[in-house]
């Protein structure tokens, strides 16, 4: 499709062309166009650098204005978003994905994609380089145009990713975007200062891309228990084991050497399996079930995790389906244990006790861990951090926490304010220090956090955060 529009806009200039030598001309090889050269004196204009925001980044093109339209270095604004320049018979092309602009100076009319538009004035030549008003071009590739409060104007052309979510960052400039169907679920690499994105793998019932550190590759299992590593940079997926028993909470050593992981269908069992080997080792089975928020310190000694205890069912016979069957949720609770594989005697230890719900565990290396606790249903949420001697101290109380995120050593929450604002806040641990960093519609979810850089999803897309504001990565 490409190829012959690329075709279609050749011929078409060639008739453009013809029609610029004069009407008499034009008649007689029977075109339907009719250019017309520009004749009238030339006036000087002045060129002078302006900074256009192109996709989201700050650009110094060249510009001039004549008759109250901006005209801007065709050669310059191709550069800032990516475009193919290409000369033929006079006329230049400029190629942006599907579209195409093809101009030649002193014609007041231009070929895009094929089709013949009229230009308010000719494209010209300027301090050596070819000029034209910036709003056709920009509009003829697909592009975008507004007016800044600062006065800037910004362009976009990047077509967003629709539906993605579930970011996760690769580093501080790209993100792992999930986009879910019926069928399957194609996750993306999206570039977060710009949104461009690009497939990276499309697979059925897997479980989500877990990053390494390092941001080199990422890990996953299929449907059946497989694990796999996808290297981010050139996409090539390989199989590490074929182990087809359940595999959940994929956990990076931090060398990137290793996962770790729940196994079985209860989470009782913590493993790890070698990426080198693929070879599977058991190294917490104590015969506790419903193992779940699984993170490990740095030196692969310490593991915190949540234990759920189930309701009871209790009948009043032996056959449940004809018996009266209660539910007893009294002993029903969570609680966050540390298990330490260095202790001369290792065992799960519980570290809390209350009956509260905890969510978000995390722990940046196992002598504290950190959760969301809910104390019932019309109390807030807080954020709450408990050591390995079992004391409890609350870390953030401000609103009703959502969402918990490490990054960096600081904790990252979401928090709801009202019922249209939530707020997002950062907590050092080791202060106590908490500060709140945005305020962000209540509908906000999905916090992830890399650094300064923060991607939040909202009802229309997922954002980023660039210098204060938030700019659509996807939609």
């Amino acid at each position: 499709m490409v190829m012959k529009k690329a075709i279609a806009a050749t011929i078409l200039v060639a008739a453009l062309g013809t029609a610029a030598a004069g009407t008499a001309g034009a008649a007689q090889a029977g075109s339907a166009v009719s250019a017309k050269a520009v004749t009238a004196k030339a006036v000087a204009l002045t060129v002078k650098p302006s900074v256009f925001v192109v996709n989201y980044n700050d650009v110094q093109v060249r510009t001039a204005l004549s008759n109250g339209e901006t005209l801007v270095s065709v050669r310059d604004l191709s550069a800032a978003i990516g475009a193919k320049l290409s000369a033929v018979n006079g006329y230049t092309t400029v190629t942006l994905d599907s579209h195409s602009f093809a101009f030649k100076t002193g014609v007041k009319q231009a070929s895009v994609d094929g089709s013949i538009i009229n230009l308010n004035q000719a494209a010209r030549v300027l301090d050596g380089t070819a000029f034209v008003a910036v709003k056709p071009l920009v509009q003829a590739l697909g592009g975008t145009m507004a007016l800044m409060k600062d006065g800037k104007l910004a362009i976009n052309t990047i077509k967003l990713l629709a539906g993605g979510d579930n970011a996760r960052f690769v580093s501080a400039s790209q993100a792992i975007v999930s986009v879910e169907s019926d069928a399957k679920r194609t996750d993306y690499l999206v570039d977060v200062a710009t949104g461009k994105s690009a497939e990276l793998l499309s697979s059925e019932g897997g479980s989500d891309l877990v990053v390494a550190p390092g941001g080199a590759k990422a890990a996953y299992t299929d449907a059946e228990g497989a694990v796999y590593v996808i290297d981010l940079a050139s996409k090539q997926t390989k199989q590490i084991t074929a182990d087809t028993s359940i595999k959940t909470e994929l956990v990076w050593s931090a060398d990137g050497s290793a996962l770790y992981f729940l196994q079985g269908d209860k989470g009782s069992v913590i493993a790890k399996v070698d990426i080198a080997t693929g070879t599977i080792s058991k190294i917490v089975e104590d015969k506790v079930d419903y193992k779940s928020a699984l993170s490990v310190s740095p030196d692969g000694k310490k593991f915190a995790y949540l234990v759920t205890t189930p309701p009871k069912a209790t009948a009043d016979g032996t056959d449940l389906d004809k018996d009266t069957v209660d539910i007893d949720a009294s002993g029903e609770q969570v609680q966050v244990n540390l298990y330490d594989t260095s202790a001369e005697k290792p065992a799960a230890v519980a570290l809390t006790s209350a009956k509260d719900d905890k969510l978000f565990v995390v722990s940046a290396d196992g002598s504290t861990v950190y959760y969301v606790s809910v104390a019932d249903e019309n109390a807030n949420a807080t954020v709450v951090s408990v050591d390995k001697d079992k004391k409890t101290t609350t870390l953030l109380a401000e609103g009703d926490v959502e969402e918990l995120v490490l990054s960096g050593g600081k904790l990252y929450a979401l928090t709801a304010v009202s019922d249209a604002q939530s707020a997002i806040y950062e907590v050092d641990p080791a202060t106590a220090a908490k500060t709140q960093l945005y305020n962000v519609p209540a509908s906000a979810s999905g916090l992830a956090v890399n650094g300064s850089q923060i991607i939040i999803a909202l009802e229309d897309g997922l954002y980023v955060n660039a210098n204060g504001a938030w700019k659509p990565i996807t939609r």
